[in-house]
């Protein structure tokens, strides 16, 4: 079989695959389509089908085919953060109150303080799992920020498939998000600046954060009034507009990887930049073909990257410690200050389940972290098994408890086909 035809075989693999089988099973009202694609990257990689049948996997997946699938899922993280980006709209906030800010900052440092701890305990119990670019502290902060993440995309596909896009719980739980979003990109810029590459002294490491902050200064002021002046006009986007669009994403991602600080978030950045006029058509031009057609190739390198021992000790309790600490931490962390800010029992664990949504958001954050070494494959094997157990138990959860309170029911709402987002 030609390196081509390989390719366009993968193609049907990890793209129409999953979904044909989350369409044909029902599955839509149970589980994200994300954490199905995410499930079957895993198993097509070499720790699943490798394993189970270890002649056929090198001739599906061979050294050519790899390189070509590494470029398409750089080119889909990119665009999944300027999505993401792209998402966080001040309209979102607006009416929420005082009490918004306190359950926002709560719902994002608490389990965010608890992962840290965690991530100190992991590291005492299994010293492997810190990356051998990072030190304990750095590898703590790490596991704290994935612990705290909330994927917006994801929270908004089950807001829209319970029914509750509009309830006031889905406006204050969107804003909660988009804050979370935005909070972590900036945790993760500074583990990434405090990372110390080999060969780099302390003075290069302070000029290559002087230039880091000249990157972020350009983007936010010269920049983002350059494209409010093109295309920030109009609520159309044309051609000549769309090509701005991913200079301003591309151009973005190339400058935040030779300042240090990663092309995903300079993709985040060219999305928070954009003129909100035009959001919405840039979302309807890039997102479809992003999230259904560019991200499952990302998820089939993850799952090939992905090496793990179902039996291993380490693996078990990373998995463990990080799922108790994330559930707790995220649920305490929202719903009781919720309540203590006057919102009804109902409304406040509604609340504290919605923002277990990890979905792509944890991935991508977690392929980061194995890039520069924070943390070991074991680690990043179990932390991603935290988050696909987080995300399948977000839309139960919250059935069960629309079904026993005053809430929207997602049975008796749901509409009757959405599309699929991450």
């Amino acid at each position: 079989m030609t390196t081509v035809a390989l390719f366009f075989m993968q193609s049907l693999l990890v793209v129409c695959l999953p979904y044909l089988v989350w369409r044909l099973l029902k599955l839509r009202n149970w589980i994200p389509l994300v954490v199905l694609q995410i499930l079957f990257g895993i198993v097509l990689g070499p720790a699943v089908l490798g394993g189970v049948a270890p002649k056929l996997w090198p001739l599906l997946f061979t050294r050519e085919s790899l390189t070509a699938l590494s470029g398409l899922a750089w080119l889909a993280v990119v665009l999944f953060a300027f999505l993401t980006g792209l998402h966080l709209q001040p309209s979102t906030f607006k009416g929420l109150g005082r009490s918004f800010v306190v359950v926002s900052l709560s719902s994002i440092f608490t389990p965010t303080l608890l992962g840290t701890l965690a991530g100190w305990w992991i590291a005492y119990l299994h010293p492997e799992a810190v990356g051998p670019a990072a030190t304990t502290g750095q590898f703590a902060a790490a596991i704290g920020v994935c612990i705290g993440v909330t994927a917006l995309p994801v929270l908004g596909a089950i807001l829209r498939e319970s029914g509750l896009i509009t309830h006031r719980v889905g406006r204050i739980s969107l804003g909660i998000a988009a804050i979370n979003d935005a909070t972590l990109w900036v945790l993760l810029t500074f583990i990434l600046v405090g990372l110390s590459p080999r060969g780099m002294t302390p003075l290069s490491g302070f000029w290559l954060s002087v230039v880091g902050l000249i990157y972020l200064f350009l983007m936010f002021v010269p920049v983002r009034v350059l494209l409010q002046h093109r295309i920030g006009g109009s609520e159309v986007l044309t051609e000549s507009g769309l090509v701005m669009v991913c200079a301003a994403i591309f151009g973005s991602a190339f400058v935040a990887e030779w300042c240090g600080l990663h092309a995903v978030l300079g993709g985040f950045v060219a999305g928070a930049i954009m003129p909100r006029k035009v959001a919405q058509a840039i979302i309807a031009q890039l997102e479809p073909i992003t999230v259904m057609v560019l991200l499952p190739f990302f998820f089939i390198r993850t799952g090939l990257t992905t090496h793990f021992d179902l039996f291993s000790g380490g693996l078990l309790e990373v998995f463990l410690i990080a799922t108790v600490t994330s559930v707790l931490g995220k649920f305490w962390g929202t719903a009781l200050p919720a309540r203590w800010m006057g919102e009804g029992w109902p409304v406040a664990c509604a609340l504290g389940t919605l923002m277990q949504t990890k979905g792509m958001m944890e991935v991508v954050v977690l392929t980061v972290l194995l890039e520069v070494k924070v943390v070991s494959a074991t680690c990043f094997s179990g932390m991603l098994f935290m988050a696909i157990a987080t995300t399948i138990l977000t839309a139960p959860a919250l059935r069960m408890i629309c079904r026993f309170t005053s809430l929207p029911c997602p049975d008796k709402t749901a509409p009757p086909d959405s599309s699929p987002s991450l």
